[in-house]
């Protein structure tokens, strides 16, 4: 008796001991899967090989420095990565998705329509029903870009990331879309008597052009390339300044009537045709414009030194990018021969697009490991916090930055270097766009970011006082059709055409809007019987 009671107390005791150690691994599995274990100094225990698909370039060697070794030591990683080019993008992806090839994590230019095939199909993955408050910094920024939501309420969970392109510091309101801002050669319009101005119409800039064109002050001939867009930078620096729905992005809109129309059939469209032709015909724009890929027109300006006029967009970074190719290849200090601008209609009034806080998306493979996904989200949600933000942006405290006498930030990168050059192919800022450090980072030349603030609030100024801002659409971006899905134009590639076509222009064009319709109607159709 005294024994079965000594072995009965044994017993409890040993049944406590794996109760507990049960209840241990059932807390540590609901923190984390198997594979995310971490050790005693919450490092992870476990390996993960991880691929990867980014537009940033990566190119051999890369790797191998002190800041990609900082995050795969962080996150015990080992990236498989998969550069994809600017102009294949979109194919690729949808390549990867359809065939089952997606890697484990990918950057893509989300596409409404294709969205809502994917995850009808299975082909992305579906988050944990409790990924916010896992991973409260993400939710934070993904809360911000309205996209997230809206899909949710469509699909019943979430299968896509928006990126957000501000977070905490965004510099106007309302926000416009950063494109539509050109640089030119300022000293060469010195030379030319053109006045140097922070906005021009489009014909002004044509005039400036036409000066450069026929006394070449630069000095360089048959090389010369008065306006150096390729087809993208006519659409936005010709087409959209007349006519804010002759893109792809604001094509169908709701008019003042309560009714959808399609934008290029404007008139304003036309207006926009009439001086992209003027400006083909003149021999402003090179005869091969339209062939041209990447950065192939701003090369003229920036590292041949043969462009007065060229595309720029409006961040600060993107200014600062200018002078070091300037330096570089050209032995020339920007700050004495560059001028930016915002550009204007021939009427004067501004347009653009009202810029919704997202650009792009983060989207997981359907068959990638629980250990996988929970790794890259604790990556993420490190990166979204103002720590991570802080390395990403401008390195390592100490040695790539710090803190003044004033708390302020001091960077101590060489002048015109960032932590893009030093630390090159950074694809590990999957999540937040630069967009919104940009605007502080004193990496960045103090001038050139407060003109970037200064043209965001012009176009801001502009946009609220009889500007035309195509508004953001919620329920025609997320309506989605066969109809729909049709007809969709690469509108550079059909203006290029017209502008191209023997024949009087506004005749083409109103046989072009014709050929259009058994598209264009039944979406308009569809746009206007939408339950109210």
């Amino acid at each position: 008796m005294k024994t079965n009671k000594k072995f009965s107390a044994k017993s409890i005791l040993m049944m406590l001991l794996c109760l507990s150690m049960i209840m241990v691994t059932a807390c540590s599995s609901k923190e984390s899967s198997g594979g995310n274990e971490k050790d005693e100094n919450g490092n992870y225990k476990e390996k993960l090989k991880i691929s990867v698909a980014n537009t940033v370039t990566v190119n051999d060697g890369d790797l191998d420095n002190e800041f990609h070794k900082f995050w795969m030591d962080k996150y015990n990683i080992e990236w498989d990565y998969n550069f994809v080019e600017w102009g294949s993008w979109g194919e690729k992806l949808r390549l990867w998705i359809n065939s089952g090839d997606l890697p484990d994590v990918a950057a893509w230019d989300y596409v409404h329509g294709d969205a809502m095939n994917y995850i009808d199909q299975g082909l992305l993955y579906k988050f944990p029903d409790d990924w916010k408050e896992r991973w409260p910094n993400v939710a934070a920024a993904y809360k911000l870009t309205g996209l997230g939501e809206q899909l949710e309420e469509l699909t019943g969970g979430t299968y896509v990331l928006p990126r957000p392109v501000y977070f905490e510091n965004k510099p106007a309101d309302p926000l416009v879309n950063q494109i539509g801002v050109i640089a030119i050669r300022k000293d060469w319009a010195e030379a030319v008597n053109f006045e140097i101005k922070d906005v021009y119409t489009t014909s002004e800039l044509m005039d400036y052009a036409r000066l450069v064109k026929e006394k070449d002050p630069g000095k360089v001939g048959s090389k010369l390339v008065p306006i150096s867009y390729n087809a993208g930078d006519v659409l936005t620096n010709i087409m959209m300044p007349n006519s804010e729905h002759s893109r792809v992005e604001s094509a169908f809109y709701k008019g003042e009537d309560g009714k959808y129309h399609w934008g290029p059939a404007d008139p304003e469209t036309l207006t926009g045709l009439k001086l992209m032709q003027q400006a083909y015909k003149e021999g402003l724009l090179n005869p091969e414009y339209y062939t041209w890929k990447n950065s192939e027109g701003s090369n003229n300006f920036r590292v041949n030194g043969t462009a007065a006029v060229m595309s720029l967009g409006g961040l600060a970074s993107y200014r600062q990018d200018v002078d070091k190719d300037m330096k570089q290849n050209l032995n020339i200090e920007s700050d004495e021969v560059v001028h930016t601008a915002i550009v204007l209609g021939d009427d004067g009034k501004y347009r653009n697009l009202e810029q919704v806080n997202f650009w792009s998306s983060l989207i997981f493979s359907p068959d990638i490991s629980d250990e996988k996904f929970e790794r890259i989200m604790d990556m993420i949600d490190y990166t979204t916090t103002k720590e991570g933000q802080m390395l990403l942006n401008m390195g390592f405290e100490g040695t790539d930055w710090k803190y003044g006498e004033n708390n302020e930030l001091i960077s101590l990168l060489p002048e015109g270097t960032t932590v893009g050059t030093k630390y090159p192919g950074r694809f590990e800022g999957l999540y937040l766009l630069g967009d919104d450090f940009s605007m502080i980072n004193p990496a960045i030349k103090q001038e050139y970011r407060d003109t970037a603030v200064k043209h965001y609030q012009n176009k801001a100024k502009l946009g609220a006082e009889g500007g035309k801002l195509a508004t953001y659409d919620w329920d025609e971006k997320l309506y989605d059709s066969k109809a729909k899905n049709q007809a969709t134009f690469t509108y550079e590639d059909e203006y290029t055409n017209l502008i191209l076509q023997d024949g009087d222009l506004e005749a083409n064009w109103k046989k072009w809007v014709e050929s259009k319709q058994s598209l264009v109607q039944p979406v308009l159709d569809e746009l206007n019987n939408l339950k109210k």
